[in-house]
């Protein structure tokens, strides 16, 4: 009997532990199951991203390159640059080695890399004001619209801005372009010089100089802007205009 007894209590112990065991792992499926459902997008999510970030880890081949927003960046020199050094180093970040090459272009103010997808790459550019151009001893330099001067050869697409010439005209570059800017005088101009590093002398397309006083430049601005709208003299037979007299103005005319 006691044997029996024993018997009879192992086989009870038995199957409350696995109606237990049963129960458990009953729950865990069913909350497996309920939880795919409640994540299932960010499982596939997550499962995508790290079947992208494996592709791009070990893909070999140089991805496409797409430049925007540029004007006076050489977009063909920028993709064959960036190439060469995706070439060179297969087994960095791509997006890294890029973003340190255009951190050395100090004609970009900012730029966005987009991995549009595993072979190709965009990347939006966002370039500097340049507000005119500086030669200084035969080196070629753009000036931005903080006064500072970037070193670059001049091309064809940087002929319509000003040229500022002599020593310090490019740290007051800014200040004569926004006044002639307040006055809202319409000068055609070609070119800056500063005089003694104390006033300028305006150079217009036409073959006009305007000689500007040191001091009291808007008003001077806006007295030739009442002036050329009444008489139109910067289309005159004239070629100089000299207003360093404040309040006058003088007119040199052009000898046949």
């Amino acid at each position: 009997m006691r044997r029996f007894s024993k018997i009879k209590k192992f086989l009870l112990f038995f199957n409350i532990k696995t109606l237990i065991i049963t129960v458990l792992t009953l729950s865990i499926l069913l909350i497996t199951y309920f939880s795919y459902f409640k994540y299932k997008n960010l499982i596939v999510e997550q499962l995508v991203l790290y079947k992208e970030r494996l592709l791009f880890g070990f893909n070999n081949t140089t991805p496409n390159l797409i430049v925007l927003g540029n004007n006076y960046i050489d977009k063909k020199s920028l993709i064959n640059e960036l190439k060469t050094k995706l070439d060179e180093d297969r087994n960095s970040n791509n997006l890294d080695l890029i973003s340190n090459v255009l951190n050395k272009k100090n004609l970009i103010k900012k730029f966005i890399i987009t991995k549009t997808s595993n072979n190709l790459i965009t990347i939006k550019i966002e370039e500097k004001k340049i507000i005119g151009l500086l030669n200084i001893e035969n080196n070629n330099y753009l000036i931005d619209e903080f006064n500072n001067i970037i070193e670059r050869k001049i091309t064809p697409n940087l002929f319509h801005l000003p040229v500022f010439i002599g020593k310090n005209s490019n740290k007051n570059a800014s200040v004569i372009l926004n006044l002639i800017k307040e006055s809202n005088v319409n000068l055609n101009y070609l070119s800056f010089s500063f005089v003694d590093q104390r006033r300028w002398n305006i150079n217009l397309k036409n073959g006009v100089k305007i000689l500007l006083p040191e001091t009291k430049v808007l008003d001077t601005l806006k007295l030739l802007n009442k002036v050329t709208s009444k008489y139109n003299i910067l289309n005159g037979n004239f070629i100089e205009i000299d207003m360093r007299i404040y309040g006058k103005y003088f007119l040199k005319p052009k000898i046949n």
